[in-house]
């Protein structure tokens, strides 16, 4: 079994998921993602898995020289450089950034159910690819 495939299709699962969020739920989804950005010690945590997540996907990227294994190699280390610093050191910044984005109204999630239903087909792509790379 191989590592980019498996790291791929953990990416793509986590794709689906995210963007099933707002497609499915979006008020809860919503509400989990304000409670999640209230504090500086969410964010870390968030972004601590996200900096885990890219160096998993570092890691397995290196085990093989192809197209996707280049790819995830750079998707791994935008992970990681973006987390660490920014995210990690400076949430206050993530915090003021993501709030202008969280729908303030309630009683319309139209959009947000759209783009949830353009990201879950990009999650199963991703995960097509991953099913290749075993």
């Amino acid at each position: 079994m191989s590592a980019v495939g498996i790291v791929t299709i953990a990416l793509g699962v986590l794709g689906v998921c995210e963007g099933g969020g707002p497609l499915v739920a979006p008020e809860a989804y919503f509400g989990w993602l304000k409670e999640t950005i209230a504090s500086n010690a969410r964010i870390r945590m968030l972004f601590a898995f996200v900096m885990a997540l890219g160096g998993a996907v570092v890691w397995a990227s290196t085990s093989e020289d192809s197209v996707l294994g280049t790819f995830l190699t750079i998707y791994g280390w935008v992970l990681l450089a973006f987390s660490a610093p920014l995210m990690v050191l400076f949430p206050g910044v993530y915090r003021a950034i993501a709030n202008p984005f969280m729908p303030s109204d309630t009683s319309n999630f139209f959009l947000w159910r759209c783009a949830g239903l353009a990201s879950v087909p990009v999650g199963v792509f991703i995960i097509y690819f991953g099913v290749l790379a075993l």
